[in-house]
């Protein structure tokens, strides 16, 4: 049974250990990867010289056959060795299996479907955290957005509340799973892949009115959210760090 490592430093000396021990294990397949395919040449060539060694009997054997026949004499026919074929095509069939990609254990592969399915129950953002980043959110956009007023409060009729207050956790969510990206339209896709579909906003797969009609504040100021809670994540990740350093 493997440890847990519920510890933060024990997971970081076990993830520096996991660094070191793949390093050498990746090396030592790399040679041996190389050694099979230096046999398997080898015995590619080894095949070559059989089947050239096995036409030339074939046609001695021919030759024979045509003397014997021409002159009428007696002639006793070689015996051919066997190709072993089956034997070599079973052996051939278990080098590719040992061959094919390996996956890891039943064992670890149960724990981290566990650990990714208890991430996705955990909220991305506690209360405090929360309020935080939808005060920074407001700070940077509102000022921005069409809907607007100048007395301060939202015109957007198409959503009871703001369409990045309603995704938040979905926002950073996605922009947390796929860490910074140069591209703008990998964030855009992520979007619609992940966001959009339980928008009650969208009629259907490919039209949305309220994105349409610039009512969708996430849509439209996607790289500002991406931006913002960019820094915001960053910010977090530091004082974790902090916090755990500390603890130690």
């Amino acid at each position: 049974m493997s440890p847990e490592y519920d510890s933060s430093a024990q997971a970081k000396e076990r993830l520096s250990q996991i660094t070191s021990e793949a390093a050498q294990l990746l090396e030592e397949t790399k040679t041996s990867y190389g050694e099979v395919e230096e046999l398997v040449h080898q015995v590619v060539n080894s095949a070559k010289n059989a089947r050239k060694q096995s036409a030339k009997l074939q046609n001695l054997k021919a030759e024979a056959m045509y003397l014997s026949l021409r002159h009428d004499i007696g002639f006793e026919e070689p015996e051919l060795p066997s190709s072993g074929l089956e034997s070599v095509t079973v052996l051939w069939r278990d080098l590719e299996s040992n061959l094919q990609p390996a996956r890891p254990s039943a064992d670890w592969l149960e724990k981290i479907r566990k650990m990714e399915e208890r991430r996705r129950q955990s909220p991305a953002l506690t209360p405090e955290e929360r309020v935080e980043l939808e005060l920074r959110l407001k700070e940077n956009l509102c000022p921005l957005c069409v809907s607007y007023a100048l007395d301060g409060t939202c015109t957007n009729q198409s959503f009871e509340e703001c369409p990045i207050t309603i995704f938040l956790d979905q926002a950073v969510e996605m922009i947390e799973e796929m860490g910074h990206r140069p591209w703008m339209e990998d964030y855009f896709e992520r979007m619609y892949r992940d966001i959009c579909p339980g928008c009650k906003g969208r009629v259907d797969k490919d039209y949305c009115p309220p994105r349409e009609q610039g009512d969708c504040s996430l849509f439209t100021y996607l790289p500002s959210v991406v931006k913002t809670i960019e820094i915001f994540l960053k910010e977090r990740a530091e004082k974790k760090a902090i916090a755990e350093e500390s603890e130690d």
